[in-house]
């Protein structure tokens, strides 16, 4: 396993790089719901609102930034866009005073923000390919830093707003961002980018189902990992009675696993292959929401953490390459069909959850989370002759 300091330097600053980024990104997006309700004392369906414009938009944004990079655009000046939003955001949101200046301007800028994660992936793909690097481990080197990044980023933003209020949280962010801007103008090589399709290319491209697919089975992960993230709070304090303590605990032993694990399916996808290592994600995934539906204690709370950070480690581990695999040629592309899916999966996840639970209960939102997994597993066995190519064959 390749150790932290054997990474070529240009590969440490790049991870460097997203982890800044998500670092930002994850001190506020989960804060975003509670400032609109708490900061600005709108209404909770307000919040609706709010993310109902940016999820379209950063969808749109992902797209469009994938698009140029397989076009030949400069890495640097498509990151520029990103980065300078960022700092925006993080300014515009100390002078906030309404829904309707979050609506109107802060929400363009935040779906700006958001498709720097997939540049940066894209722009890592592409510079391990020219220089010989093995891509499925760079790849789980740059999710363990954005792993890393949201076990700091929400902790350490609600901890602020706890203590200092609002304001803090967003100049903290703000110092981030110029952070991020310092590391963008050292680490992007000026004149980096793809080699440029021909125009005939672009403008006759079919559609890749198969990319697709492999978008929809990462989806249905996401959907699953939001489901529960989004009411695991309110089912092991209010329906079961546990320690108010306990979602923090399972959350964190969730991360600690998940980064660890991350590395290790790298090794297994190369002795099983990436769809095996997806299909034992998935199975995991669909037996720790069940379990996690029976738990009583404390101590079951622990054990069943452990297993839902092994089936997330597994996932996240190998999941973007596992999409990149179908469109070695797109990196763009296949890196916003990724990035789409983590967002478009966590805004499906947290809008139902609500729906689920007033229909039934918070148990009943877990049954649902085990079923998403299940469809990603169906669908893993349904196309399980559609293996990516090996990820060799593209060096």
């Amino acid at each position: 396993m390749i150790s932290f300091p054997q990474l070529p330097r240009q590969v440490v600053l790049i991870l460097l790089l997203q982890f800044t980024n998500s670092l930002g990104v994850s001190s506020l997006i989960p804060l975003m719901s509670f400032f609109i309700v708490e900061g600005l004392g709108s209404e909770p369906w307000q919040v609706g609102l709010y993310t109902g414009l940016l999820m379209p938009m950063t969808l749109a944004a992902n797209r469009w930034a994938g698009e140029r990079l397989d076009q030949g655009y400069r890495v640097k000046q498509l990151l520029l866009i990103s980065v300078c939003a960022f700092v925006l955001v993080t300014a515009l949101l100390t002078q906030v005073t309404s829904l309707m200046m979050l609506i109107l301007l802060v929400a363009p800028l935040m779906s700006l923000t958001n498709m720097g994660g997939g540049t940066i992936f894209t722009f890592c793909r592409v510079y391990s390919e020219r220089e010989g690097l093995d891509i499925t481990r760079i790849n789980s080197w740059l999710r363990m830093t954005v792993s890393l990044a949201w076990m700091i980023g929400p902790a350490v933003s609600f901890t602020l707003v706890s203590l200092f209020g609002f304001s803090s949280a967003f100049m903290a962010a703000f110092v981030v961002s110029l952070f991020y801007l310092l590391l963008w103008a050292t680490v992007v090589p000026k004149s980096f980018r793809s080699k440029r399709k021909p125009k005939s290319e672009d403008q006759n491209d079919p559609i890749n189902w198969k990319l697709l697919v492999a978008g929809l089975i990462c989806l249905g992960f996401v959907i699953t990992n939001s489901l529960f993230v989004s009411a695991m709070p309110l089912f092991f304090v209010q329906e079961t009675g546990l320690p108010g303590a306990t979602p923090g605990l399972s959350l964190s032993i969730k991360c600690v696993v998940e980064i660890f694990v991350i590395f290790g399916s790298v090794r297994l996808a190369e002795r099983i292959g990436t769809r095996q290592v997806l299909l034992l994600a998935a199975c995991l995934a669909a037996t720790s929401m069940v379990l996690f539906a029976q738990v009583t204690e404390i101590w079951h709370v622990i054990i069943v953490s452990v297993l839902e950070g092994t089936y997330y480690g597994l996932f996240a581990g190998i999941s973007i390459t596992f999409v990149q695999s179908f469109a070695p040629d797109r990196p763009g592309r296949a890196t916003a069909v990724y990035m789409n899916s983590l967002f478009l999966g966590g805004m499906i996840g947290s809008v139902s959850m609500g729906f689920i639970a007033s229909a039934g209960d918070f148990r009943t939102v877990l049954y649902v989370a085990a079923g998403s997994a299940m469809l990603a597993l169906l669908v893993l066995i349904a196309t399980l002759k559609v293996q990516p190519a090996p990820v060799e064959e593209h060096n």
